[in-house]
């Protein structure tokens, strides 16, 4: 007996052949240009995208009904130089979309064939799990001189790992993208007050977080003063207050076991020894920036004394740290090193430094990406091997879910971010408690221009909880969404036909669809419990909520 999906299988199969019969008797020639590369995204409301096909002056959109009854239901509408499309579609349709690229020699084959329908659900509650926008490098320049033969171009006028004010208006343009997303899908109302009263906003206790998560909320709820929720921050003379949902080791909520950590590490990663061989090509590219042909480190000279890429200097190894934090009960060693070294090449690029201060401008932007497989390389480490990942961000996790427990039960649940009521939740951390926070789910992502699961600045990890308009069931859609490596550099504007880079989710264990990621909420209630160790999760009856702090210094 043929079943449903077999039969849609078969219908698509239907059009595509269509479309092929369509191109053998349009006569194609050698010289036709290239079809597009064509992208959907179905986020409450759909978004076409298509890529530019050099030398076209034009692209034809073409759509049929699902399920497909023939050739005669395709419809073709000229897009002229366009190369989106978004809009709603009306309840309940679906249909098959492809495009063509044309030049003076003609049109091009189809691009590949996407489906778009109607998902059928309502918006219930967002919660944004992201990491602070641009900062300064965490390492002064006195620190860092050692490392390069050529002095580190400065941040200047901005404090050793302060949010620059580059990238406190990238925090608010990802901040207004947000607003024009959730006004549409009907989560804000678009009047100010309201809409405060429906959000919460939380931050770890560093400056760059606080103020990324100000600047984005400014930009999602335009007029309010943002309430941002943290413990107190460093001020100089008094340390920061650590957070227990982002650092719960430090905070002293739980307590782990080195090792234990340490042996489960040197059973994914052996001694650490193999480490350099197997990164040696970004470790080779590494050292071509901070050592350029022709030079070579110094001992004891102000600038290049030591080589941070060298086994003999910096070896890797993987022991035991000496002080116990959440992304830090492994000492990695030269990683460290090799870490402080680099940091500031992303940050360099994406404040929109001279590229010939980017690294020194021995970089081109692939290689920019590809160094940064070291950094998501320490986050394996130290946030991903089992039982580290249940230990530092069981937490995290539980926050999360207990906030939408809370918005499907319609009632308070200690240990939430926000109250029953909140609908958008923003919390802004750093790059290590959300990679800790997707590897408890086995989430991952690819975005144009990044590494593999490449935590950008500003991005997140976004959670919608939706529910069905028909059956009334809760369902929970994940995304990774960041400004591409440009949009941040140039702090281009964010729209809903211009926004910025973002992939739906795989939840390992949750979709039984071939078409669909959405995760039915007890479903992904259940992954979520046997992800973490309850062990490792603060009573909630001892949770000291953060207050709303104010005065934290911009500059």
């Amino acid at each position: 007996m043929k079943t449903k999906e077999n039969g849609m299988k078969l219908k698509r199969c239907f059009f595509v052949m269509a479309c092929a019969f369509m191109i053998l008797i349009s006569g194609t020639a050698m010289a036709l240009p290239q079809p597009p590369v064509l992208s959907v995204k179905n986020m409450g409301w759909v978004y076409l995208t298509w890529t530019e096909v050099t030398g076209a002056t034009g692209y034809t959109l073409s759509y049929a009904p699902m399920p497909y009854t023939g050739p005669e239901s395709i419809v073709s509408v000229d897009m002229g130089t366009q190369k989106s499309l978004s809009g709603d579609l009306p309840a309940g349709t679906a249909f098959y979309v492809a495009v063509q690229s044309r030049d003076n020699t003609g049109i091009s084959q189809y691009s590949n064939i996407v489906s778009i329908a109607d998902d059928g659900t309502i918006l219930k509650q967002i919660i944004i799990f992201g990491r602070h926008s641009i900062r300064s490098s965490t390492d002064d320049p006195s620190s860092l001189a050692q490392f390069a033969v050529n002095p580190y171009p400065d941040f200047v006028g901005v404090p050793t790992g302060y949010l620059t004010p580059r990238g406190q208006q990238a925090a608010g343009l990802l901040g207004a993208y947000f607003h024009d997303y959730l006004l549409h899908e009907g989560l804000l109302t678009g009047d100010a007050q309201t809409d405060l009263s429906l959000s919460y906003f939380r931050a770890n206790s560093i400056q760059r977080s606080n103020i990324t998560a100000a600047k984005f909320g400014a930009g999602l709820i335009p007029g309010a003063t943002i309430p941002v929720h943290s413990y107190r921050i460093a001020d100089g003379s008094t340390p920061a207050e650590p957070d227990p949902v982002f650092d719960p080791i430090y905070a002293k909520v739980v307590t782990v076991d080195p090792v234990r950590a340490v042996s489960e590490v040197q059973g994914i990663f052996n001694s650490g020894t193999a480490i350099a061989s197997a990164y040696s090509g970004e470790l080779s590219l590494i050292r071509s920036v901070l050592y350029p042909p022709g030079t070579q480190p110094i001992p004891g000279a102000p600038h290049g004394s030591t080589d941070p890429t060298s086994q003999t200097a910096h070896p890797i190894t993987l022991t035991a740290s000496s002080v116990m934090f959440t992304g830090g009960v492994i000492n990695v060693g030269g990683l460290n090193s090799i870490s402080s070294a680099t940091d500031p090449f992303v940050m360099q690029y994406a404040d929109n430094f001279s590229l010939d201060d980017v690294a020194w401008g021995r970089l081109s932007l692939d290689a920019l990406s590809q160094q940064t497989r070291i950094t998501s390389l320490m986050f394996n480490i130290q946030m991903l091997p089992p039982y580290l990942n249940q230990v530092q961000s069981s937490n995290a996790a539980s926050h999360v879910l207990r906030t939408m427990e809370q918005a499907v039960i319609g009632e308070n649940i200690p240990g939430a971010f926000g109250d029953a009521k909140s609908r958008s939740i923003v919390i802004i951390s750093s790059d290590g408690y959300v990679a800790g926070l997707a590897g408890l789910l086995k989430l991952h992502w690819l975005l144009p221009g990044y590494q593999p699961d490449h935590c950008a600045p500003g991005g997140a990890l976004v959670f919608e909880l939706r529910q069905s308009k028909s059956s009334q069931e809760y369902f929970v859609r994940a995304f990774y969404t960041a400004q591409t490596f440009d949009q941040l550099r140039n702090l281009t504007p964010l729209t809903l036909k211009n926004p910025p880079a973002t992939m739906q989710l795989l939840i390992p264990g949750g979709s039984k669809s071939a078409t669909d990621l959405d995760v039915n909420f007890f479903t992904f209630q259940t992954l979520l419990k046997e992800a973490m160790n309850p062990e490792y999760v603060q009573n909630p009856s001892a949770e000291v909520l953060p207050g709303v702090i104010t005065g934290v210094p911009l500059e």
